[in-house]
């Protein structure tokens, strides 16, 4: 029997082909389709190798933690009798008594479909997070409690931050290519300012640009071609553009986030939490290994069936998709023997 976890993060009140993630409408009718082939159940029911059904089953997760979810795809759910699962990123959650009003509010004619919250974007969310300490972009613990009769709860990591990793400079900072990562090791972006490569900070050994590079990026005059001139002044002037964490060192780092994210979701909503999904979907055999240790089962972005046998740490989910008809091609692709098959042939041609 075929089982099915599809993952998405938001649903945005309309559609925009710009928006990161799907429309309330497609949301909708994405649920639709995919109870036509599929049983939706509740994520641990799922995984539970006891549970037969004549139809393949699927399950729905979110992650993160947006207001969205409880503004709109909650009540959704809740109207279609759908349980779903939320993977939360536990130090963007708010501890406000705000409780957003909601599909169920204008479905009672308590407010205009205008008056409802209208999300950003999760580049945006990141950032305002990181810049202030706290989003409106996120979900409040209250606004969580609410949803439990539809959505069981897991970790996304504390933080959900991405940092460099490597000591290579791919580009300078130069007013037009902005990224929030870059906030995390300095606190205001300045012409000039080295970047690096960068990857969740649950899967990687930090590298620290050093203070002394930053500054002399800082000082050096920008005319004409300066990224070029900085460039060699640099490579003139320095032989290490930074330090690395240990191994020891990020592992026990990376173990403490897990740990705490997990004692916080718990402690918060009253819940015992045995299941993680990786940020942005990175992940190695060493970061693997720690997650392991706190957490029964763990999610990745890597598409494919959970199996009997699957491997319990490493655990597949299909991306839902932004478009009805990437929805419909996923649900097609997962819910037929033929689909899966063209699929795997497609990607194997496309590695090679």
């Amino acid at each position: 029997m075929k089982r099915v976890v599809f993952f998405l993060h938001r649903v945005y009140p309309n559609f925009n082909k710009k928006r990161d993630d799907i429309s309330l409408s497609g949301f909708i009718k994405a649920l639709k389709l995919i109870s036509l082939r599929f049983k939706i159940v509740s994520l641990h029911e799922l995984l539970d190798k006891d549970v037969k059904s004549n139809k393949p089953l699927a399950a729905i997760t979110f992650d993160d933690g947006y207001k969205d979810n409880f503004v709109y795809a909650y009540p959704i759910l809740k109207k279609m009798g759908i349980p779903a699962h939320l993977f939360i990123t536990a130090n963007r959650i708010s501890d406000s008594e705000k409780v957003e009003k909601n599909l169920f509010d204008y479905w009672n004619r308590k407010v205009s479909f205008e008056e409802l919250y209208k999300p950003t974007s999760m580049y945006y969310g990141h950032e305002e997070f990181i810049k202030k300490g706290y989003s409106e972009e996120f979900l409040t613990w209250k606004e969580l409690e609410l949803m439990k009769d539809v959505f069981s709860y897991g970790a996304h990591s504390a933080n959900h931050f991405s940092f460099p990793y490597k000591g290579e400079i791919i580009d300078f900072f130069d007013g037009s290519n902005f990224d929030w990562s870059m906030l995390l090791y300095s606190k205001e972006p300045f012409n000039g300012l080295p970047k690096f490569p960068t990857r969740s900070e649950l899967d990687i050994r930090k590298f620290y640009p050093s203070k002394e590079l930053l500054e002399f990026c800082y000082d050096f005059p920008k005319k004409g071609n300066w990224k070029k001139s900085l460039r060699l002044e640099i490579e003139k002037n320095f032989k290490t553009f930074g330090s690395y964490e240990t191994k020891e060192e990020a592992k026990k780092r990376i173990k403490t986030e897990l740990i705490d994210s997990k004692k916080k979701i718990e402690k918060k909503l009253g819940i015992t939490v045995d299941n993680f999904s990786w940020p942005f979907g990175h992940y190695s055999e060493f970061s693997k290994d720690i997650a392991s240790q706190v957490y029964t089962y763990v999610f990745t972005i890597k598409k494919g069936f959970v199996e009997e046998d699957s491997d319990l740490a490493e655990l597949p989910r299909v991306s839902l998709g932004k478009d009805i008809f990437t929805v419909l091609g996923r649900i097609l692709t997962f819910s037929t023997d033929l689909g899966y098959a063209i699929y795997k042939k497609v990607r194997k041609e496309k590695v090679l």
